[in-house]
């Protein structure tokens, strides 16, 4: 696909074929994501995207790929759907460092994503065993706190068929996006008296996707404690930013496999995470499913019961293919230092911090600069995002672009006019810089933004931010 400028009144303006492909990505993350990476100006920066290149430009290349061979005859060939015995054996071995507790090899399984672990355990619940939980029916509720990763709502509704069922978080006062037992509890109840039936699903995202929070053990064991005496509801917990943490945060990270919850009901918990996010590794799609439940084990293996509804593994439509076992193979395997030396992932998860860390800060100090606001409590993790702030200029007229050009327009968001005014506004010259906007990612609340720290070097982001702040200035009513 090319790119041309024409007198359209769009800057840039592209083919119409990659126009067709953008209006088949309604996912506005992977529009833009696609977007920045194929067709905009080399001068718009995305920190919209959930991504991470803090640990891969400071070692991965030079630790890790730099003495990788090219693919290896043996990885033309098929490998285990859900991942190898030696893989899967790699991967508990880093989860165990980073939960505490002891994770099983036999209880890991590979996907294509963090995003086809959850819709694998989505079809696997919908199956069952004697004694265990009724099995999932399509419409059953997925309580999800809000605002969330919209990813959610495809993972679990375009073919699972379920029903994600925000529980909105408070947006003002001192306990603004606080999580509470109670909001879980009253939508639990509202959802019941609304459809006749109970939710099924509880899902927790630790650190959270947008706010960055760790939340507390004591909060957690309180949540798992009332979500359990249900019987029938399961609980998922996505821990993909696991290793994102700051060092000032007072909070620790707190698995759930390190709940005590976990060591009563074990098979109704599960744990999903992958590469994406920490080890900045997007592009890879590698998730892995963590469950004692045998149900969602036969699933994710296959069913040696000929007459079950499920015969072939979840995995076959969402592998972990050969290409994944040699990449992951060499970032679990690769010493930091040479032979003899800590593996490099233990190296350069310690060393993350320090990244995150100072990123976190130059940009936190950037924002303040420019007078921006945002949702962070001092002790308070923040993982890889900024939650902005920007319900001030949400009625405020957004002046012409100075060219009288128009950002490339992305399949309809459906979300509040102003705050899809701002969006809009950052994207166009002379700003150009994409923010995700908190509308799709349910927030109970309209002005709200994400903004990605990771995404770029710190310098970048905080010449990015400088754009936004002299764009909002130009909204504030002049003295």
């Amino acid at each position: 696909m090319t790119t041309s400028v024409v007198s359209t009144g769009l800057s840039p303006s592209v083919s119409p074929e990659a126009a067709d492909l953008l209006a088949r990505l309604p996912d506005l993350e992977q529009a833009l994501a696609y977007y920045h990476h194929h067709l905009a100006p080399d001068t718009a920066v995305d920190l919209s995207v959930a991504e991470n290149v803090l640990v891969y430009d400071d070692s991965m290349q030079k630790r890790v790929f730099a003495n990788t061979s090219l693919l290896p005859e043996k990885n033309i060939h098929y490998f285990p759907a859900y991942g190898t015995d030696d893989l899967r054996q790699q991967v508990a071995a880093l989860l165990t460092e980073a939960f505490g507790p002891t994770v099983e090899t036999k209880n890991v399984f590979g996907t294509a994503g963090v995003g086809s672990a959850l819709e694998c355990l989505a079809f696997a619940l919908k199956n069952s065993a004697p004694g265990a939980p009724s099995p999932l029916v399509d419409g059953d509720g997925v309580l999800i706190p809000a605002p969330y990763w919209q990813g959610f709502d495809w993972s679990f509704e375009q073919r699972p068929k379920l029903t994600c069922v925000p529980v909105n978080l408070p947006t003002e006062g001192p306990d603004a996006f606080r999580l509470t037992v109670d909001l879980i509890r009253d939508q639990y109840e509202a959802h019941k008296e609304q459809t006749g039936r109970a939710p099924r699903l509880l899902v927790l995202t630790n650190p959270h996707n947008p706010l960055g929070v760790n939340y507390s053990k004591a909060l957690l064991e309180d949540i798992y404690a009332w979500a359990l005496s249900d019987p029938d509801l399961h609980i998922i917990s996505d821990e993909i930013y696991c290793h994102s943490q700051l060092k000032s945060s007072s909070t620790p990270f707190t698995s759930a496999v390190a709940l005590d919850a976990y060591a009563e009901h074990p098979t109704r918990i599960h744990v999903v995470w992958g590469f994406a996010k920490d080890f900045g590794l997007s592009g890879f799609r590698t998730g892995f499913v963590v469950s004692q439940n045998t149900v969602v084990q036969d699933a994710m293996l296959g069913s040696k019961d000929t007459g079950s509804e499920v015969r072939h593994p979840m995995s076959w439509f969402t592998p972990f293919d050969s290409l994944k076992h040699h990449v992951i193979g060499a970032v679990l395997s690769a010493p930091a230092d040479g032979p003899g030396s800590e593996l490099y992932t233990t190296f350069a998860m310690r060393t993350y911090r320090g990244l995150l860390s100072t990123s976190f800060a130059e940009v936190r100090g950037c924002l303040q600069r420019n007078g921006i606001k945002y949702v962070h409590h001092d002790g308070d993790n923040a993982a890889q995002f900024f939650w902005l702030d920007l319900r001030d200029y949400l009625d405020l007229p957004v002046p012409p672009a100075p060219d009288g050009t128009t950002p490339f327009p992305l399949t309809p968001l459906g979300l509040d006019s102003r705050e899809e005014g701002l969006f809009n506004y950052f994207r166009r010259q002379p700003t150009e810089v994409s923010l995700l906007p908190g509308g799709v990612m349910h927030s109970p609340a309209p002005g709200f933004f994400r903004l990605c720290y990771t995404a770029r070097q710190p310098g970048e982001v905080c010449a990015a931010i400088d754009k936004v702040g002299k764009a909002l200035g130009m909204l504030r009513p002049q003295a």
